[in-house]
Protein backbone atom coordinates (compact mmCIF):
# COMPACT_ATOMS: atom_id res chain seq x y z
CA UNK A 1 0.00 0.00 0.00
CA UNK A 2 1.25 3.34 -0.49
CA UNK A 3 0.72 5.46 1.85
CA UNK A 4 2.18 8.67 1.14
CA UNK A 5 -0.83 8.76 -1.74
CA UNK A 6 -3.63 10.21 0.32
CA UNK A 7 -6.78 8.00 -0.04
CA UNK A 8 -9.12 10.17 1.90
CA UNK A 9 -10.44 13.75 2.18
CA UNK A 10 -11.03 15.50 5.99
CA UNK A 11 -12.66 18.47 6.48
CA UNK A 12 -10.45 19.49 9.65
CA UNK A 13 -7.44 18.54 10.69
CA UNK A 14 -8.27 17.64 14.01
CA UNK A 15 -10.30 14.94 12.48
CA UNK A 16 -6.93 13.38 12.38
CA UNK A 17 -4.91 14.60 15.37
CA UNK A 18 -7.28 14.18 17.91
CA UNK A 19 -5.86 9.95 18.15
CA UNK A 20 -2.49 10.99 18.26
CA UNK A 21 -2.33 13.95 20.69
CA UNK A 22 -5.27 12.72 23.20
CA UNK A 23 -2.66 10.78 25.30
CA UNK A 24 0.84 10.52 25.89
CA UNK A 25 3.90 13.68 25.20
CA UNK A 26 2.95 15.70 23.05
CA UNK A 27 4.82 18.54 21.34
CA UNK A 28 3.19 21.12 19.11
CA UNK A 29 5.47 23.09 16.84
CA UNK A 30 4.49 26.85 15.58
CA UNK A 31 2.24 27.63 18.03
CA UNK A 32 2.32 31.53 17.53
CA UNK A 33 0.71 33.66 14.98
CA UNK A 34 3.65 35.21 13.22
CA UNK A 35 2.11 38.26 11.35
CA UNK A 36 3.43 41.43 12.88
CA UNK A 37 0.24 43.05 11.09
CA UNK A 38 -2.36 41.00 13.29
CA UNK A 39 -1.10 43.40 16.41
CA UNK A 40 1.01 42.75 19.47
CA UNK A 41 1.83 38.99 20.84
CA UNK A 42 -0.97 38.92 23.63
CA UNK A 43 -3.38 40.89 20.72
CA UNK A 44 -2.69 37.79 17.92
CA UNK A 45 -3.06 35.20 20.85
CA UNK A 46 -5.89 36.16 21.91
CA UNK A 47 -7.46 37.51 18.80
CA UNK A 48 -7.23 34.07 16.88
CA UNK A 49 -9.33 31.02 16.87
CA UNK A 50 -7.12 29.70 14.26
CA UNK A 51 -4.10 29.04 15.81
CA UNK A 52 -4.05 24.74 16.37
CA UNK A 53 -2.12 24.80 19.25
CA UNK A 54 -5.32 26.03 21.09
CA UNK A 55 -7.52 23.44 19.86
CA UNK A 56 -4.86 20.75 21.08
CA UNK A 57 -4.90 21.73 24.50
CA UNK A 58 -8.24 21.30 24.56
CA UNK A 59 -7.75 17.65 23.99
CA UNK A 60 -4.71 17.33 26.07
CA UNK A 61 -3.73 20.53 28.55
CA UNK A 62 0.02 18.70 29.30
CA UNK A 63 0.57 19.78 25.41
CA UNK A 64 3.93 21.47 25.03
CA UNK A 65 4.03 24.39 22.81
CA UNK A 66 7.72 25.72 20.77
CA UNK A 67 8.06 29.01 18.82
CA UNK A 68 10.54 31.12 17.94
CA UNK A 69 8.85 33.95 18.60
CA UNK A 70 9.82 34.87 22.15
CA UNK A 71 7.34 37.60 22.69
CA UNK A 72 4.81 35.26 21.52
CA UNK A 73 5.79 32.40 23.87
CA UNK A 74 6.11 34.83 27.18
CA UNK A 75 2.63 35.43 26.25
CA UNK A 76 1.55 31.97 26.42
CA UNK A 77 3.54 31.06 29.60
CA UNK A 78 1.60 34.54 30.97
CA UNK A 79 -2.11 32.44 30.44
CA UNK A 80 -0.84 29.51 31.65
CA UNK A 81 0.27 27.53 28.69
CA UNK A 82 3.46 25.11 28.63
CA UNK A 83 5.71 26.85 26.09
CA UNK A 84 9.06 26.55 25.36
CA UNK A 85 10.90 29.41 22.90
CA UNK A 86 13.56 28.13 19.90
CA UNK A 87 14.10 27.33 16.48
CA UNK A 88 12.58 24.35 15.55
CA UNK A 89 15.65 23.37 13.21
CA UNK A 90 18.28 23.09 15.57
CA UNK A 91 17.02 23.30 19.39
CA UNK A 92 17.29 20.69 21.89
CA UNK A 93 14.56 20.05 24.50
CA UNK A 94 16.53 17.67 26.42
CA UNK A 95 13.04 15.19 25.90
CA UNK A 96 11.33 12.70 23.54
CA UNK A 97 7.31 13.26 22.62
CA UNK A 98 4.99 10.34 21.27
CA UNK A 99 3.98 13.06 19.16
CA UNK A 100 4.98 15.85 17.08
CA UNK A 101 2.87 18.28 15.35
CA UNK A 102 4.04 19.95 12.41
CA UNK A 103 0.95 22.34 11.63
CA UNK A 104 1.97 24.52 7.86
CA UNK A 105 5.36 25.34 9.57
CA UNK A 106 7.71 23.10 7.53
CA UNK A 107 6.60 25.46 4.39
CA UNK A 108 8.20 28.17 6.56
CA UNK A 109 11.73 27.23 6.92
CA UNK A 110 15.01 27.95 5.81
CA UNK A 111 16.00 24.08 5.75
CA UNK A 112 13.44 21.64 5.92
CA UNK A 113 15.57 18.84 5.55
CA UNK A 114 17.29 19.96 9.15
CA UNK A 115 14.16 20.29 10.79
CA UNK A 116 12.62 16.54 10.13
CA UNK A 117 16.16 15.37 11.01
CA UNK A 118 16.16 17.51 14.73
CA UNK A 119 12.14 16.19 15.03
CA UNK A 120 13.14 12.51 14.47
CA UNK A 121 15.77 12.72 17.04
CA UNK A 122 13.07 13.81 19.61
CA UNK A 123 9.95 11.10 18.65
CA UNK A 124 10.01 8.16 20.80
CA UNK A 125 10.69 5.15 19.38
CA UNK A 126 7.25 4.56 18.51
CA UNK A 127 6.58 7.94 17.98
CA UNK A 128 4.91 9.86 15.35
CA UNK A 129 5.80 13.19 13.49
CA UNK A 130 2.05 14.78 11.80
CA UNK A 131 2.91 17.50 9.13
CA UNK A 132 0.56 19.30 7.41
CA UNK A 133 1.41 21.91 4.59
CA UNK A 134 -0.27 23.92 2.13
CA UNK A 135 -0.57 21.86 -1.39
CA UNK A 136 1.03 23.51 -4.42
CA UNK A 137 -1.70 21.72 -7.43
CA UNK A 138 -4.81 23.18 -5.27
CA UNK A 139 -7.34 23.94 -8.05
CA UNK A 140 -7.48 27.81 -6.89
CA UNK A 141 -3.77 28.22 -6.61
CA UNK A 142 -3.89 27.04 -10.54
CA UNK A 143 -6.05 29.68 -11.34
CA UNK A 144 -3.95 32.36 -9.83
CA UNK A 145 -1.05 31.19 -11.99
CA UNK A 146 -3.43 31.11 -14.99
CA UNK A 147 -4.94 34.68 -14.01
CA UNK A 148 -1.90 36.00 -13.06
CA UNK A 149 0.87 34.14 -14.53
CA UNK A 150 2.52 32.95 -11.30
CA UNK A 151 1.31 31.68 -7.65
CA UNK A 152 0.39 33.39 -4.72
CA UNK A 153 3.30 33.15 -1.87
CA UNK A 154 2.59 33.80 1.41
CA UNK A 155 5.28 36.27 2.24
CA UNK A 156 7.28 33.45 4.94
CA UNK A 157 7.07 30.51 2.69
CA UNK A 158 9.84 29.54 1.68
CA UNK A 159 9.34 26.08 -0.81
CA UNK A 160 6.47 23.97 -1.74
CA UNK A 161 5.66 20.40 -1.01
CA UNK A 162 3.67 17.73 -2.87
CA UNK A 163 2.77 14.14 -1.09
CA UNK A 164 5.98 12.76 -2.91
CA UNK A 165 8.27 15.07 -2.33
CA UNK A 166 7.28 14.97 1.51
CA UNK A 167 7.93 11.48 1.74
CA UNK A 168 10.94 11.49 -0.16
CA UNK A 169 12.36 14.61 2.76
CA UNK A 170 10.71 11.98 5.31
CA UNK A 171 12.93 9.28 3.82
CA UNK A 172 15.92 11.15 3.69
CA UNK A 173 15.50 11.86 7.14
CA UNK A 174 15.10 8.55 8.88
CA UNK A 175 11.32 8.51 9.13
CA UNK A 176 8.51 6.87 6.88
CA UNK A 177 5.18 7.76 6.11
CA UNK A 178 2.58 6.06 7.77
CA UNK A 179 -0.70 7.83 6.75
CA UNK A 180 -1.58 10.42 4.91
CA UNK A 181 -5.47 12.10 4.00
CA UNK A 182 -5.94 15.47 2.08
CA UNK A 183 -7.47 18.55 3.80
CA UNK A 184 -10.85 20.25 2.77
CA UNK A 185 -13.52 22.57 4.41
CA UNK A 186 -16.13 20.78 1.85
CA UNK A 187 -14.31 17.21 2.34
CA UNK A 188 -17.64 15.62 3.35
CA UNK A 189 -18.70 16.56 -0.25
CA UNK A 190 -15.35 15.84 -1.96
CA UNK A 191 -15.51 12.57 -0.07
CA UNK A 192 -17.67 11.13 -2.84
CA UNK A 193 -15.34 11.78 -5.83
CA UNK A 194 -12.77 9.96 -7.72
CA UNK A 195 -9.62 9.80 -5.32
CA UNK A 196 -7.58 11.09 -8.21
CA UNK A 197 -9.75 15.01 -8.01
CA UNK A 198 -9.85 15.50 -4.54
CA UNK A 199 -6.03 16.77 -4.15
CA UNK A 200 -7.00 18.98 -7.14
CA UNK A 201 -9.81 20.67 -4.38
CA UNK A 202 -7.61 20.35 -1.63
CA UNK A 203 -6.03 23.37 0.14
CA UNK A 204 -3.53 21.46 1.95
CA UNK A 205 -2.59 17.79 3.39
CA UNK A 206 -1.65 15.91 5.83
CA UNK A 207 1.40 13.27 6.37
CA UNK A 208 1.77 11.44 9.28
CA UNK A 209 5.31 9.58 9.73
CA UNK A 210 7.26 7.45 12.44
CA UNK A 211 10.89 6.62 12.90
CA UNK A 212 12.20 4.31 10.61
CA UNK A 213 13.59 0.61 11.92
CA UNK A 214 17.05 0.28 11.51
Amino acid sequence: MCRWNPTRSVTDRIEVLAEYVRDGDVLDLGVVDSRVAHGTAEQRIGSSDKILFFKLVEINPNIVGLDLDAEGVEALKARGYNAICGDVQVVDIGRQFDTIVAGEIIEHLDNPGQFLQNMRRHLKPNGHLVVSTPNPFYAKQRGKIWRRGMPQVHEEHTCWFDPITLNHSFNRAGLKTVDSCWINPSGQFFKTWPRFLRGYFSHSFMMIASVQSD
